[in-house]
């Protein structure tokens, strides 16, 4: 029906379109006509969106609650290639069609499957069915794309660090350490023959999760050792699979209206089950770990390739469960080796390792053993339970070596935040100092990547992370305020020393060294620790950092291994096989589609190698930092001094010349007061060439920023790394010849002859100097945080320097310190 707006009621609206109130009664449908005609004179009840299309998609997002990234790559899509004429254009209709696209390109990946396993609990037969993964198909997938191909490591290597003659071995990923040169060249696999035979190492991390208020699931991730950790840490094509979920096994009653017999039946049941569930999900690798099987991998090479475990990443609870060892209370309850409980605080003495054969032979000779008390014992002098293990089947594969220290669960959750964490703030509760150390973590120095926490004492924290960035501040108050000489303090520290040095991610042989002195030194502090505040340090935690080392050089650095990038796992819901699917269908295809693009723009910038493509290459090498991420430089209005200067400004404040700054700013900030005789000082002891007057005019284009980007090289694994320094200002200044000198204002520090109430090995304060300076950017190397420090009264403000901030600033201050550690 049409509508002339001429014949509808008038609207009259006041105070930005708040109705008037009207002098007769009006009813809803007459104020909803009066709305209806404002829109009908534009002819756009659609209004304020520009067009119908706008408003219907927005109104599909809204009902679809769309994320912000989904939305920018929708809305750039239908903008572009997915609706232009010449384009790509979408051709299906509805959600049927998605569906149907989906469903066909699950068939080319691996789909889950189930099956089912069975046990005796008091003479009932139970059964349990569990969805999983064909392992071997997962594998075949990886080493077949063409695009996996070409980064896949096949054989181990060993590297070096070269410098001034001399070499010094360094480990970092899996084919560099010392198991995979051992499978390699010390095992039984032979010669090529023509084939090259290759070991498949595989990562499995499982732990329980709460998925939904009501389901719990254990999720089993693989990951592929042979690819780069980039990769499979990520969640693309080659990433962490969900190869499996672990059968949870139902308690039928209560432990305490159990015996103590029944309850140890039931465990047993427990574990039997979780054995046979592992069994099952790999029977399809264990003869192939022993054989091998030719496959032509994506490079077009047939390799004969022998699939085996190298990484078992999981927590203390999963790990007991998963290699069928005594828990806690037990006598020798470490599943590497076999240390008793009473020498769990012991990190200088070595114990007798763990072995599949080992082990296998006490439970063949326990299960041998004439009574069941005889055989109780024998199991609980080794620490086993009466379970076959999986893995003894599988070739390369021991359960007790596999299993990784990590810094999650072991160190920042555990020693840290399980132990002296809570030893920490009973201390302070009991001193009557957590309100003042909460206060003062608040006002804590802020620094990229660090988290700042100002309810320390208020919440309760759970994760891993946020007990590492209290770790990295809190020395840094509490030897202010605890008693002199706290042994505490040193206590955390070197902690804090083994955490920083066993998560770098490249680790020499000089830097183990300094690693084992660090756990010598930590040990040291947990004997003052118990002494001073009746500490008990005899949990296997705190046992396990003596095989950290050894796992660095076994596996790569701990890195590898961390139970952090499996932790997401648990925010999938119950549906997470199906989506799981989905996602890992669209990651492949979308990195089929980009290598396909990739070598069409190679092939055609090789047939046309233009002075445009070395320029825009150019400017992309300019802004090239560390995470290789396309970001968005603030652009200056003055042409930076050199294009490969490893600094970018940004933030643009101000722009004028040294004079005007002066005087406007100069009664009230210390930078600018007599700014333009100091800078011109300063820039003729730099550049004496540069002939200077006072009547020159070449201060007239002075810009000023609010941070500075830097790139430099990292100490940890010498690769680029990047800053960002906020707040202090920055400046480009041209010169009279056109030279243009890029500067930094400066607050110097010296070195403060003040020390805390208790100080450590290392500690670091510096004293404010009264003079702000002039400093070239091509002298700064990278950022520093500085912590307050409360210091004598009478002085100007002292600052902690924090050499915790990551790996690359603690190696610069251990090298300065007199550490020799490349």
């Amino acid at each position: 029906m049409d509508v002339e707006a001429t014949s509808l009621p008038t609207f009259d609206s006041d105070l930005g379109g708040i109705p008037s109130a009207a002098t007769n009664s009006e009813s809803e449908s007459d104020e909803t006509a009066r709305r209806l005609e404002n829109t009908l004179d534009a002819g756009r009840p659609w209004a304020p969106w520009n067009s119908l299309a706008d408003f219907g998609y927005t109104e599909s997002a809204v009902k679809g609650v769309l994320s912000k990234d989904i939305i920018d790559m929708q809305l750039k899509g239908l903008s572009g290639p997915w609706s232009n004429p010449g384009g790509s254009r979408i051709t299906m209709k509805d959600y049927r069609d998605y569906k149907l696209y989906l469903a066909k390109a699950r068939t080319l990946g691996v789909k889950f499957l189930n099956a089912t396993v069975e046990a005796d609990l008091w003479g009932e037969s139970k059964k349990y069915t569990f969805y999983y993964r064909d392992p071997w198909e997962w594998i075949l997938s990886l080493v077949t794309d063409p695009g996996l191909a070409r980064v896949s490591q096949w054989q181990s290597r060993r590297l070096y660090y070269c410098e001034n003659g001399e070499m010094e071995r360094y480990v970092h990923e899996p084919f560099t350490a010392d198991r995979w040169h051992e499978v390699d060249s010390q095992s039984e696999l032979p010669a090529a023959n023509p084939l090259m035979h290759c070991w498949l190492p595989l990562h499995i991390w499982l732990d329980k999760g709460l998925v939904t208020s009501h389901v719990k699931m254990f999720p089993i991730v693989l990951r592929a050792l042979w690819l780069p950790s980039e990769i499979r840490n990520a969640s693309g094509n080659g990433g962490g699979v969900i190869i499996g979920f672990m059968t949870m096994v139902e308690d039928p009653g209560h432990s305490k209206n159990r015996t103590k017999r029944q309850n140890y039946e039931f465990n047993q049941f427990k574990r039997e089950i979780y054995q046979q569930v592992m069994e099952k999900l790999f029977e399809t690798i264990w003869k192939k770990s022993w054989f091998g099987e030719p496959v032509r991998c994506g490079d077009d090479v047939v390799r004969n390739l022998y699939p085996g475990f190298l990484i078992e990443s999981l927590d203390f609870e999963e790990a007991w469960s998963f290699t069928c060892c005594r828990a806690n209370r037990a006598k020798h309850p470490c599943p590497r080796c076999r240390v008793s409980h009473e020498m769990l605080d012991c990190l200088h003495q070595f114990f007798p390792l763990r072995s599949s054969e080992a082990m296998r032979n006490v439970v063949e000779r326990a299960r041998c053993a004439p009574t069941a008390a005889q055989r109780d014992k024998l199991l609980m002098e080794h620490g086993l339970h009466d379970v076959p293990h999986f893995m003894w089947n599988i070739r390369f594969s021991d359960p007790y070596l596999s299993f990784i220290y990590d810094l999650l669960h072991f160190l920042e959750a555990g020693k840290w935040g399980h132990h002296l964490w809570s030893l920490t703030l009973d201390l302070l509760e009991k001193l009557g100092l957590l309100a003042e150390v909460t206060k003062r973590m608040a006002k804590f120095s802020r620094w990229r990547n660090l988290k700042h926490i100002n309810d320390l004492a208020t919440k309760d924290f759970t994760d891993g992370q946020t007990h590492l960035d209290i770790l990295k501040c809190i020395v840094y108050i509490l030897c202010e305020i605890l008693p002199p000489k706290s042994t505490l303090i040193p206590c955390i520290r070197a902690l804090l020393k083994c955490r920083m040095l066993l998560g770098l991610r490249v680790m020499t042989t000089s830097r183990q060294l300094v690693v084992q002195q660090c756990i010598e030194d930590y040990e040291k502090w947990c004997k003052r620790v118990s002494e001073d505040y009746d500490k008990n340090f005899k949990f296997p935690k705190q046992h396990y950092l003596i095989h950290a080392l050894d796992d660095v050089r076994l596996k790569g650095v701990l890195r590898n291994g961390t139970t952090r990038t499996g932790e997401g796992i648990h925010q999938e819901n119950k549906q997470i096989s199906i989506r799981d699917e989905d996602q890992e269908v669209v990651a492949r295809t979308r990195l089929l589609i980009d290598d396909f693009f990739r070598r069409a723009s190679q092939t055609a910038e090789l047939s046309d190698a233009s002075s445009d493509t070395d320029a825009t290459n150019q400017e992309a090498d300019v802004a090239q930092f560390k995470q290789g991420s396309a970001r968005r430089v603030p652009k200056s209005r003055i042409p930076p001094a050199n294009g490969e200067n490893q600094w970018i400004f940004g933030s643009p404040l101000q722009y004028g010349d040294s004079r005007s700054y002066e005087d406007l700013h100069g009664g009230n900030n210390s930078i600018y007061r007599a700014l333009d005789p100091r800078l011109r000082e300063f820039l003729h002891s730099q550049f004496p060439d540069e002939y200077l007057t006072y009547e020159d005019t070449i201060m007239a284009s002075i810009e000023v920023f609010q941070c500075v980007y830097i790139a430099y090289q990292s100490k940890d694994d010498w690769t680029n790394a990047e800053d960002i320094l906020r707040c202090n200002s920055n400046w480009y200044t041209i010169l009279g010849l056109g030279r243009v000198v890029d500067l930094a204002v400066v607050q110097n520090m010296k070195p403060s002859k003040w020390r805390p109430k208790t100080s450590w090995d290392g500690c670091v304060v510096f004293e404010e100097e009264v003079d702000l300076t002039f400093l070239l950017m091509d002298f700064v190397i990278r950022g520093a945080l500085l912590a307050h420090a409360q210091g004598p009264s009478n002085s100007r403000r002292n600052f902690h320097y924090l050499d915790v901030v990551d790996g690359d600033m603690f190696l610069r201050v251990l090298n300065a310190i007199g550490h020799v550690c490349n």
